[in-house]
């Protein structure tokens, strides 16, 4: 058989079940131990390629990858067995755990998500069940690739909510995912093993899937006050809700938790506290102080004692800078509309609201107004044909720009799995919009697919030759943002970690900066080198 397979394996016992997955546990004709996977993919070929890379990664962090066979509509793969309990059996037992070990578990974690990173794979499905701590410590990340193989999660009214659990706001959205994504549902555990709560839970898996896309997440130290500030953030920051706001990847998301761990292993002791003699304490006191710790208990949880401060004045300036100030000064950009300002610039901020100076919670938001004209929303033509999709861009005052189609799962042939610039965004009348349209799954016979790069942020000239370097055709739009600087990429389609076949054309949106006069119909040109 294929790829090592030629080994005979007797089954000795199946592994409990777990996501949709048969395991056996298995020995080889040598009698060394195995572990052997069935999984039924959307796409096999593929997914042999994928596992072929995961087979590449190596390290204590990852589960090594033995051999794998295709047979017919399904694919077996051999794995080298990992003792010990995943997460989830660790919170049961232990409870929510102290800020120190939850930084350990997640450096460990995210070190094995940074060997799979690194080399161009999305893990997909990262929750307790799939890290598992073995006996001498080590966190290992098993399971890579197979849950999205086999179509993603259920995340229907039907399916239970803990489908829902660990997904990131773009598998909820229909998206393809990114290292990012990983980063977001590694943030759940970490979340999950500070608190011993999940950060949303609900009825059913669309009402968890729709609060990953627009609800916010209670702070753990609400929850729980002995979370150290310092990994609250790194938490809150894994589980923003625009993958460009969080960790890029398991490396940088390690990196940070390893930060955190020096940190508190340097930390001064605490001040010895003199005790008083005991006395004698009378029973009302008691019931005082119960009934007080009641209340400040209450107080808390509603978030009364939450961090406050003025919100800085940002009227006058430009949008792109009022984001940032914001951010500086804790605060978060909230709406934005847009109205006519009479020699007043493009972008040029005329009012917010919370007024300057006001004192507000920190992370709450601030929504302003900026000068603009004829801006149009960008419709969500995701799932639809190009026929509807270019009936829907043209409805919007907008205008169908470049037609991308690729290889792909995640959408039926002839409907869109991808757009740029993003649904819900905002654009000036007549602004192009671009698609890609599934080819269905790849045949066989077609070359293998590549990951493509993120280029989000990154400069025209950069995104340019990173795309060309990994064997893609790039074209150009310009599209005015108020929140990205002019010059940089601020969308893309398909989008980054999506597979693609070698060739296929890669639109990238190129901030103009804030828009300085009236919208017309953004040209479309093909990249220079």
């Amino acid at each position: 058989m294929a790829n090592g397979f030629e080994q005979t394996y007797t089954i000795v016992g199946d592994l409990p079940p777990g996501d949709a997955l048969k395991a056996q546990r298995a020995v080889t004709a040598e009698g060394a131990e195995v572990v052997v996977k069935t999984v039924r993919p959307v796409a096999p070929d593929m997914f042999v390629r994928a596992i072929a890379r995961v087979a590449g990664v190596a390290g204590p962090h990852n589960e090594s990858v033995l051999a794998w066979e295709e047979q017919g509509q399904f694919v077996k793969l051999a794995t080298a067995p990992v003792g010990g309990a995943d997460l989830g059996r660790v919170l049961a037992e232990a409870g929510a755990l102290s800020s120190q070990t939850v930084a350990a578990l997640g450096a460990q974690a995210s070190l094995g998500l940074a060997g799979l990173h690194e080399r161009g794979i999305v893990h997909g499905s990262v929750k307790p069940s799939t890290l598992i701590q073995t006996p001498v410590g080590n966190v290992v990340v098993v399971d890579a690739g197979l849950a999205q193989a086999q179509g993603g999660a259920d995340l229907t009214e039907q399916a239970a909510p803990l489908n829902a659990a660990y997904v990131s706001p773009e598998e909820a959205l229909g998206r393809p995912l990114a290292p990012a994504s990983d980063v977001y549902s590694l943030g759940v555990v970490l979340y999950q093993l500070l608190t011993g709560r999940l950060p949303f839970d609900g009825q059913n898996a669309f009402v968890v899937a729709q609060d990953h896309v627009g609800a916010p997440v209670v702070p753990p130290r609400r929850l729980s006050p002995a979370v150290s500030a310092s990994l609250e953030g790194i938490v809150l920051r894994a589980l923003a809700k625009a993958p460009e706001d969080r960790y890029a990847s398991g490396r940088e998301l390690f990196q940070a938790l390893e930060n955190e761990l020096q940190a508190s292993q340097v930390a001064p002791p605490p001040r010895r506290v003199a005790v008083a003699p005991k006395r004698k304490i009378w029973p009302w006191v008691v019931a005082g102080v119960a009934a007080l710790a009641v209340v400040m208990a209450v107080l808390w949880a509603t978030g009364v004692f939450a961090q406050k401060g003025p919100v800085p004045g940002v009227v006058g300036g430009a949008l792109t800078a009022a984001s940032t100030t914001l951010s500086n000064a804790g605060f978060k950009l909230g709406a934005v509309s847009y109205q006519q300002g009479i020699g007043k610039p493009q972008g040029t901020v005329l009012a917010q609201n919370p007024d300057a100076g006001i004192q507000a919670k920190h992370g709450s938001a601030v929504n302003l107004v900026a000068v603009g004209t004829s801006v149009q929303t960008v419709p969500g033509v995701e799932g639809m044909t190009q026929a509807a999709a270019s009936a829907a861009i043209t409805s919007a005052g907008l205008a169908l720009g470049h037609v991308a189609q690729i290889y792909s799962a995640s959408g039926p042939s002839g409907t869109v799995v991808d757009q740029a610039p993003n649904a819900g965004t905002t654009a000036p009348a007549g602004s192009q919009i671009a698609i890609t349209i599934s080819r269905g799954p790849a045949p066989s016979a077609s070359s293998s697919a590549t990951a493509v790069p993120n280029v989000t942020g990154k400069s025209q000239s950069q995104a340019v030759a990173a795309l060309q370097s990994a064997g893609f055709a790039v074209v150009v739009d310009q599209v005015p943002s108020a929140t990205v600087p002019a010059g940089n990429v601020s969308d893309q389609t398909p989008q980054s970690g999506l597979l693609a076949q070698p060739g296929t054309t890669v639109t990238i949106v190129i901030s103009t900066g804030p828009s300085t006069t009236s919208p017309t119909t953004s040209p479309t040109t093909s990249a220079s080198p």
